[in-house]
């Protein structure tokens, strides 16, 4: 196996990952089968329900989760930033809880950046105890999903499975030195769609503690929320990864970004422009108190969405009102039953963390006593609410369009020159948001959306949108060559007729085609 991979694992330990790959491929490959069978099936009229197979785990209220560990039972805030150098020395001294090192959505998976990836977390491994209230964060990393591969390493003449190239790594380079100062390898899984999916994440994670000599059971997981599907079977999942999981994250874009995958092609389903609702409405607060009343039930831990915000420029009145905002957005989350919340700057992390630390000041409780034993509560799972959008506020408009053109096209050149974050007005952008905006331009013009101000969207409309902000960009300095795929990757996806499952899948190809960037472009951690 000659890749970034060879460089950082031993011959024994490279002979581990590909014994993982083979175990686990065929299930793999069946279950990203299965994805596209429930999303034709939705497509063609079905709508998701809960499982009758599995009714018997829902209403047996007598199970709980393993407990967490020490150093996971206070989560007030976590920070998710690149897994980079940068972006950890600001972790590490951000104060926050947990830091999650993304090797998904925020970085670019060139083999430099991921080989420069598990060094970095493996350093940081040796800064790490397992207090209940660390110096320094907790540790987590964040792997790729189980819908990519990463194609620079090959097994058997098939490329390897992303999941499978971050975890082995993780595992044999950092999990013994985590377990020496008393803490342990911890991971954040995510795009999980169904419990067998869980079940595979169970079953990879304990062939590769097998295969690398590490003590059953010792990898421990939370599981990102961010598809509808998974909405109806958080009990499921929380069920196949009992002996593991200590916690649940909302994941809100890539959440709507999954109701678009499933439902975008409904004329009744079209969404207003992202930033016209908020986590109150009915459609999203009807997700998040899924997954707070199964948290509770079950004995496991409830993170809030994230805070997407990068604080710009002096402390003045429109910074006071925005930390005034997220203040309250948080206070809410955490009288609905949050432990804590996701940011995604370490600006932020004082101001996330206050509303809980009030919260539990006023309660007199924190998550240790909120996890012991797990509550007497009923989960209901109601797929009207889930599926209604008929209520949010907003409407499409062309400055939301041309907002998320300009996002998308800044986003996916810095990408192809390898910056895995974009701060854009004053947010963070990642590649998880950038996908959320295609699938709106696709579902717009997909069904000639009518904007506020009076366009409708189209093929013209859309060409005379990109030209400006084309030439916006040139002015700005953008690369000619990877202005010009950026397009082209953005144009395709939004004026195809059944679009892309995940634009990443389509612009990793295109990264593989360029290879690695000339210059290291090391951004990802600019936002962090």
């Amino acid at each position: 196996m000659e890749s970034y991979l060879s460089h950082l694992l031993d011959s024994e330990q490279l002979v581990a990952l590909e014994t993982v790959e083979r175990a686990t491929r065929e299930e793999r490959h069946a279950l990203l089968a299965a994805r596209k069978e429930l999303a034709r099936a939705v497509h063609d009229g079905a709508e998701l329900a809960q499982l009758e197979e599995t009714r018997e785990i829902r209403e047996d209220a007598s199970w709980r989760v393993a407990p967490p560990p020490a150093d996971l039972t206070y989560r007030l805030v976590e920070l998710a930033t690149p897994a980079t150098a940068e972006a950890a020395t600001g972790a590490l001294a951000s104060g926050a809880d947990v830091w999650v090192a993304d090797l998904e959505d925020m970085l670019v998976p060139t083999h430099r950046r991921l080989e420069a990836a598990q060094r970095v977390i493996a350093e940081v491994a040796t800064t790490r105890t397992g207090d209940a209230r660390p110096q320094v964060p907790t540790l987590m990393v964040r792997p790729r999903g189980l819908h990519l591969d990463e194609a620079h390493a090959q097994v058997d003449g098939e490329v390897l499975s992303a999941a499978v190239a971050d975890v082995v790594p993780f595992l044999a380079l950092s999990a013994r030195t985590l377990l020496a100062n008393g803490t342990g390898p911890y991971l954040y899984l995510p795009k999980l769609e169904t419990w067998q999916e869980a079940r595979w994440w169970d079953a990879m994670i304990t062939r590769a503690e097998e295969a690398l000599g590490l003590p059953s059971g010792c990898t421990r997981v939370s599981v990102l929320v961010e598809t509808v599907q998974a909405a109806y079977q958080l009990e499921e999942i929380l069920y196949a990864l009992r002996e593991r999981v200590t916690g649940l994250a909302a994941g809100r874009w890539d959440y709507v970004f999954s109701y678009l995958r499933l439902y975008g092609h409904r004329p009744d389903h079209a969404l207003p422009d992202r930033d016209a609702f908020t986590m109150n409405t009915r459609f999203l607060r009807t997700y998040t108190d899924v997954i707070v009343r199964t948290c509770h039930r079950r004995g496991v831990q409830a993170v809030g969405g994230p805070v997407t915000l990068a604080p710009t420029g002096p402390f003045d009145e429109s910074v006071a009102m925005t930390h005034a905002r997220i203040h309250r957005d948080k206070a809410r989350e955490a009288k609905q039953g949050f432990d804590g919340a996701w940011a995604v700057h370490p600006g932020m992390v004082p101001v996330v963390r206050e509303p809980f630390e009030d919260r539990d000041e006023a309660v007199g409780t924190g998550a240790q006593e909120r996890l012991s034993g797990g509550q007497e509560v009923t989960v209901t799972v109601d797929p009207s609410a889930l599926r209604d959008v008929s209520a949010l506020p907003g409407s499409a408009t062309l400055t939301g369009m041309r907002t998320a053109l300009r996002s998308s096209l800044a986003y996916l050149t810095g990408w192809l020159a390898g910056e895995g974050t974009l701060v854009h007005h004053g947010h963070i952008e990642d590649f998880g948001t950038v996908e959320l905006a295609r699938m709106q331009l696709w579902q717009w013009m997909a069904h000639g959306q009518r904007f506020a101000e009076g366009p409708t969207m189209s093929p013209l409309l859309l060409e005379r949108v990109l030209e400006d902000e084309v030439n916006l960009l040139r002015r700005r300095g953008a690369r000619e060559d990877l202005l010009g795929r950026a397009v082209a990757l953005l144009r395709e996806s939004v004026l195809a007729e059944e679009p892309p499952a995940f634009l990443a899948v389509k612009a990793y190809e295109l990264l593989m085609q360029l290879g690695e960037p000339a210059q290291d472009g090391g951004d990802e951690s600019d936002a962090a």
